[in-house]
């Protein structure tokens, strides 16, 4: 495997990682293991640097955590993709119908992570304002 590969591979960890423990496991104080503290966030809805994007994960999520390993859902990804430094993943969730709020629609989701020496330092997601 070359050096740019095996970076590539260990990115993709890296992004599993923390997606898993901090946002599905709800462990906000792990979200240092993964995230720089200077991180910079493309999204609308959240604030620059980690603890932005703490107090952000917090109000949408909810503060029940940490949660146990083992007792929580996994986001089911469809495709996780590198490139360089980038590392994106993709899924699919279930929002209402617009048409029909007594049913759901699938609608894919997007988050892009760019990682530095092992670390995630930027994010853009599919979010609206």
């Amino acid at each position: 495997m070359s050096d740019s590969r095996a970076i590539e591979a260990a990115n993709k960890q890296v992004v599993l990682a923390m997606w898993h423990e901090v946002l599905n496991g709800r462990n906000y104080a792990a979200a240092s293991k993964y995230i720089a503290q200077d991180y910079i966030q493309h999204s609308p809805s959240a604030g620059q640097g980690l603890e932005a994007l703490i107090e952000f994960l917090k109000w949408e999520l909810g503060e029940d955590g940490p949660l146990e390993p083992g007792t929580y859902e996994l986001t089911p990804f469809r495709h996780v993709l590198a490139e360089g430094d980038l590392v994106q993943l993709m899924f699919q969730r279930h929002i209402p119908d617009p048409k029909d709020p007594t049913r759901t629609i699938p609608v894919w989701w997007y988050d892009t992570y760019r990682l530095k020496d092992g670390m995630i330092v930027e994010h853009w997601d599919s979010a609206l304002e």
